[in-house]
């Protein structure tokens, strides 16, 4: 499975914000990897912001981020860039991954719960190349020749 920016809107059930200039797929923007360390983001990757800091979405966003998912309603996307505006970040984030899984036909007894309290250790304790990498819209797990399911043929 491939996942784009429209993808990634519906599972959080967030709002999608664009820089007046958006990227140039737009809603089919390929997500490669989810970071939670702005310190670690590479051309390319999401931010996930867990917490509400306008420095580190800023950082995000320098040091080359397609987007960022926050909570700030403030937040102001870079040219080219986007940002996805959710209620609760955490919540999100727990959503994105229930989502992921009922996707990849995971069973329900190998689901995981992810605890805010366990979050909050995973952002503490990360090394500076922490990310979360789902399969995106430039690798599938089954086969690279896979298009995002919703870009034409």
């Amino acid at each position: 499975m491939k996942l784009c920016l429209h993808d990634l809107a519906e599972l959080t059930h967030g709002e999608v914000k664009f820089a007046s200039m958006p990227p140039l797929a737009g809603d089919l923007t390929p997500i490669n990897r989810i970071l939670l360390k702005p310190t670690a983001i590479e051309p390319g990757d999401l931010f996930w912001c867990l917490a509400a800091s306008r420095c580190d979405v800023e950082l995000a966003f320098f040091r080359g981020a397609i987007g960022v998912v926050c909570t700030d309603r403030a937040a102001n996307p870079w040219p080219g860039r986007f940002v996805l505006l959710v209620d609760d970040s955490i919540a999100a984030l727990q959503s994105f991954v229930e989502g992921l899984a009922r996707q990849l036909s995971v069973p329900a007894e190998e689901e995981f719960v992810l605890e805010p309290s366990e979050l909050k250790v995973l952002q503490l304790c990360a090394d500076d190349r922490a990310d979360i990498s789902p399969p995106t819209c430039e690798r599938s797990l089954r086969s690279r020749q896979v298009k995002c399911r919703r870009q034409a043929a």
